[in-house]
């Protein structure tokens, strides 16, 4: 049984990003013939009050013009990839109603089947941009590193699996790419010490759920005393994907003790589908 992705929408507000974002996004369409959203947000102008402004405010319109200028830019360099791959693509250039773009992306990402950002943070005026997507869309988030310049490919997918309904998510939300891969690794790390997990063999329940869209999959258990973050990016150096659940903790608790999420938000090792 087939899985598709019919709609697809790629960010194009991060400025390193744009070459490796649309790289991804036209592979993708024309693999599954998808419809393709180029969006590009326009933050409004920042208002805020100073000690010295007296009861007014000052407005900052750095953010504002940047990505004004550039709009028509990546908008020319857009069409040309959808006119020079035949893709069906849909150019959108949203002015947010506030000074992340974040909003917007959030609101426009729920309604497609697969969301693609880069991991350049240079112009982001939210730190938490990527993070924020993939929390509050609902829908599976394939963040690309800024590095990648390669022609993309499934062949090798690695699936980080600890039991847990984001994990389960993002599984799932990877079968039509998985549907593709030559090899498709599920990789648990200390599964021992993961309660959800449960069985002599760590993995193969959801092997066997895989197996009924026509996945083959090997299911490795690595006992190691690195962190699991560590293992699975190790791993994923030598794959064309990597597959993990994002945020099994609280954004906040994540943030002061570290995580999964963040570190390969921090540090992509390659292209990695993350879905809460």
């Amino acid at each position: 049984m087939k899985k598709s992705i019919k709609t697809i929408l790629v960010s194009l507000n991060e400025r390193g990003c744009f070459e490796a974002n649309m790289l991804m996004a036209s592979k993708l369409a024309r693999q599954f013939d998808a419809h393709l959203i180029g969006l590009y947000v326009v933050p409004s102008v920042i208002l805020y009050e100073t000690p010295y402004s007296y009861g007014g405010h000052i407005a900052s319109t750095h953010l504002h013009k940047l990505y004004r200028s550039r709009a028509a830019e990546i908008e020319d360099q857009f069409e040309d990839f959808v006119r020079k791959d035949g893709l069906k693509g849909e150019w959108r250039r949203i002015h947010s109603g506030g000074h992340f773009i974040t909003d917007s992306v959030i609101e426009h990402g729920r309604e497609a089947d697969l969301i693609i950002l880069g991991d350049d943070k240079t112009f982001q005026s939210d730190k938490e941009f990527a993070a924020r997507v993939i929390q509050a869309t609902g829908r599976p988030v394939l963040v690309i590193p800024s590095t990648f310049k390669k022609e993309p490919s499934f062949d090798y997918i690695t699936v980080g699996w600890d039991g847990s309904r984001e994990a389960a998510r993002a599984a799932f939300d990877a079968i039509p790419l998985l549907q593709s891969a030559k090899r498709t690794e599920i990789v648990c790390v200390n599964a021992h010490k993961e309660r959800e997990i449960t069985g002599d063999l760590p993995g193969a329940e959801l092997a066997t759920s895989l197996a009924s869209y026509d996945i083959a999959v090997e299911t490795i258990n690595e006992r190691s005393r690195k962190s699991p973050e560590k293992v699975l990016k190790e791993r994923a150096q030598t794959a064309d994907l990597l597959v993990v659940g994002a945020y099994g903790h609280s954004r906040l608790r994540e943030s002061i003790f570290g995580g999964v999420t963040n570190a390969f938000l921090q540090s992509l090792p390659c292209p990695v589908l993350m879905s809460n």
